[in-house]
């Protein structure tokens, strides 16, 4: 039998659950900015609130990379395995793709969020 202190934990977490997946879900921030390095060039900025296909010219050749309402993606890469575009929407600051053969490095500015922490 569930008394009512009972009830009002389950509440509490429940909402609590509840709260951290919406807070956790948040996309990229109007104000942020993508810092694109690319072998052989200085590395360029772009607001992630400009949308817009932007492409990057490495030693493989163009990589095409998408700033959308869900983010930053590669949108396509000269390189034989796609790994960078297997990456998917990169929506958090922090949040960073590479594409190696290409010299590509995609990164939204800010500081990572800490996943975990050992003492």
């Amino acid at each position: 039998m569930l008394t009512r202190a009972d009830k009002i934990l389950a509440l509490v977490v429940g909402l609590s659950a509840i709260g951290l997946v919406l807070y956790g879900r948040h996309t990229a921030e109007a104000g942020g900015v993508l810092i694109v390095e690319s072998a052989g060039a200085a590395p360029a900025t772009h607001a992630l609130s400009n949308y817009g296909v932007l492409p990057v010219v490495g030693p493989l050749g163009a990589s095409e990379i998408e700033i959308g309402p869900k983010g930053v993606r590669v949108l396509s890469a000269p390189c034989v395995h796609k790994i960078c575009l297997r990456r998917g929407w990169m929506q958090r600051a922090g949040d960073i793709a590479v594409c190696v053969p290409n010299g590509l490095v995609l990164r939204i500015a800010g500081a990572a969020p800490i996943d975990a922490m050992i003492h």
